[in-house]
């Protein structure tokens, strides 16, 4: 392989007026291959060794950005720095070339006539120059492969045109070994596959430092010098072609999060622009849908909440992570009219709960007619998830917490007082160990029958009838009393709300 130094790339007739503005003590560092930006976070995208190619069009709204890249790309161990000024960038701001200049990495300038193509092929021809016998067209197809991967052809184009060259079938797999793309020679049968098997010399794919893929070349005899050169050039515009598909579907994914986050939020300014953008990416709002929120202790990552949600919320649900916060816009058929997304939302909260192995709570918000009403969905989501939270719920629906949002409205010291005469004397007796009767009294309420709430307490009847008569001598009540029931439940409910973690003060 030949060896190639980033000062030496100034001498290639194709850099001819290109300039290094910083990072001068970097002009040795060895360059083993080309790359270009597509996206600001390229960093997973390249490999040590690499010359990055960039218009800077990805961080032209944000130059300041330029010298975290800059450092990012060195702490990546790239070589140098190219890039194309004139056309969205006409300078490199000074604090990127001050940070080039105290790291020792090379940035190059290069004028809008410069093709990265014509770049990249000079660049490669050095870099995989190895001795030996090459195909006849050589730079020809080096070049066309260069182009296949700039421009976005396929893997299918980049193996039909390296097939060409070698006479050789020629095929790309990606890596599990499904068929992304074939070549056949250029005097083979019509429709003729790559032979499976033992004849096949295998060359890998890599993005990132990730094998991606593999080439695999047919042929008995093992590939010559000259073609493994052609071999490496087809693998890089491979692996280009690839980085630039992932690329594209992180940006498309972030593009969603951010029209999804400002659909609940409410913060897009146009109601019509929302609407548009949602059928762009093929969502209809019009129908009624309801915002689920759930939370964990742990982070939630962002490919399992969507397939979980995937598998578990009706068909048509939108679902991405906040981190230790996962969000659903989930289409339902509207209150009263059957529990099935409460039991979808229910099932999904269950899935995450067991991909991350801890507690997740979850809230459905109020039904949504359309897009508008997304955000108020949101905030109730919020705010009951907060309740559900507080009172050891998994799943809450914001329609179903009247009395808690009651509750929650009512001034703290107010709220304290009804508790504390309501309930206190059995508060107290719970603090000092005379029995868990603030938890037998709600049961009770809530079945409104001793037998079945001393089954549910897991205790004898005897024990149960013994704490219902300490409960009626510390209040001092009748608990048949409909009235004083029905205190009861309410103070039980403030208490709740009051006393779980995170409740408010």
């Amino acid at each position: 392989m030949g060896v190639l130094h980033v000062g030496e790339l100034l001498s290639l007739p194709v850099l001819r007026g290109a300039r290094v503005v910083a990072g001068h003590r970097g002009l040795d560092h060895e360059v083993t291959n080309v790359n270009v930006m597509e996206v600001p976070d390229i960093e997973a995208y390249v490999h040590p060794g690499e010359v990055l190619l960039t218009t800077l069009y990805p961080l032209r709204d944000d130059l300041a950005g330029v010298a975290d890249l800059v450092r990012r790309l060195h702490a990546a161990t790239l070589s140098a720095l190219v890039v194309r000024v004139g056309r969205y960038v006409d300078h490199i701001p000074a604090t990127a070339l001050e940070a080039a200049d105290e790291l020792g990495f090379p940035i190059i300038v290069v004028d809008t006539h410069i093709g990265f193509n014509d770049v990249i092929s000079a660049v490669l021809a050095i870099v995989l120059a190895d001795y030996g016998p090459e195909p006849g067209r050589a730079e020809t197809i080096r070049e066309r492969l260069t182009a296949v991967a700039l421009t976005g052809g396929g893997l299918a184009e980049i193996a039909r045109t390296l097939a060409g060259a070698l006479d050789r079938h020629v095929a790309v797999v990606d890596a599990g070994g499904a068929t992304l793309g074939t070549g056949r020679p250029p005097a083979g049968p019509a429709g003729a596959v790559l032979p499976v098997a033992d004849h096949s010399w295998t060359f890998p794919i890599t993005v990132a430092g990730t094998e991606r893929g593999r080439q695999l070349v047919d042929g008995s005899t093992e590939p010559t010098l000259g073609q493994r050169r052609l071999i490496r050039q087809a693998c890089f515009a491979a692996g280009m072609h690839i980085a630039q598909a992932l690329a594209s579907i992180e940006l498309d994914r972030r593009m969603r999060v951010l029209l999804l986050e400002e659909a609940v939020s409410g913060s897009s300014p146009d109601h019509g622009q929302l609407l548009e953008r949602s059928r762009l990416f093929g969502w209809d709002f019009t129908e009624p849908h309801a915002v689920v929120l759930a939370r964990a202790d742990r982070e939630l990552p962002d490919a399992d909440v969507a397939r979980t949600a995937a598998a578990a919320l009706p068909v048509g649900s939108l679902a991405w992570s906040r981190g230790v916060e996962a969000v659903a816009i989930m289409p339902t058929i509207g209150p009263g009219q059957g529990a099935e997304p409460a039991a979808r939302a229910d099932r999904w909260r269950a899935a995450l709960a067991s991909m991350v192995r801890c507690d997740v709570h979850a809230a459905i918000g109020t039904v949504a007619d359309d897009a508008d009403g997304l955000a108020a969905s949101h905030r109730s989501a919020r705010e009951s998830l907060a309740i559900g939270e507080v009172t050891a719920r998994p799943l809450v629906c914001h329609d179903e917490l009247l009395l808690e949002r009651i509750l929650l409205s009512v001034d703290p010291v107010r709220l304290h007082e009804l508790v504390t005469n309501r309930i206190g004397p059995l508060i107290e007796a719970d603090r000092t160990g005379s029995g868990a009767l603030c938890r037998t009294l709600e049961i009770y309420l809530g079945i409104g029958n001793a037998a079945a709430a001393a089954r549910a307490l897991y205790i004898h009847y005897n024990t149960m009838k013994h704490r219902m008569a300490r409960i009626a001598e510390l209040l001092d009540v009748d608990l048949h009393d409909p009235h004083t029931r029905l205190s009861l439940a309410v103070a039980l409910a403030a208490l709740a709300l009051t006393s779980g973690p995170g409740a408010r003060g």
